[in-house]
Formats: structure tokens, sequence, C-alpha cells
């Protein structure tokens, strides 16, 4: 289901494993199979800060949305973080 480390790392807002993972080389702008989320999506839809400014900052694409058509952009204002946006 194209599920990667990285993706498990991003839905358990494990930030230690992500710039693990980052630094070895895993590919941030990868999406799932089926529903074409990308980490940075997770990241944001997590509401994770810290997460999500460190993807974009290896290069994750912030315009990159999901099969619904859901941006990052978009899963931080769902979130609520208003930091995040």
């Amino acid at each position: 289901d194209g599920v990667t480390p990285l993706f498990i790392a991003c839905g358990n807002n494990n930030e230690m494993l992500v710039r693990y993972l980052v630094e070895e080389g895993a590919e941030v702008n990868i999406q799932k199979n089926g529903d074409q989320d990308s980490p940075l999506l997770i990241a944001c839809r997590n509401g994770n800060e810290t997460l999500a400014k460190y993807l974009v900052e290896h290069g994750a694409d912030v315009n990159k949305g999901n099969r619904d058509g859901e941006t990052p952009l978009f899963m931080a204002c769902k979130s609520q973080n208003e930091s995040l946006v």
C-alpha cells in the first residue's frame, strides 16, 4: 500500500525517527498508494509544526495534494494550529 517508515514516523509524531530517515535518504515527497497522502500532509494533519517545518526545509512540496485535493495548508488549517499555517 506504499506505506514507508517515514509515513509511520510522521503519523506517530516521532521527530527523531523522521530526522534519521530523511538524513538516510528517505524521499520526503513520496505519496502513499490509495489516498496519496505525503509525509508533510500527515505532519500538518497532526498539527506538528516541528515536523512540518523540518520536512519543508528538506524539500517537501507544500503544494502536493492528496487524492481528494487536500493540501498540507488545508490540513494545517483543519488542525487549528495557527502557528503551523
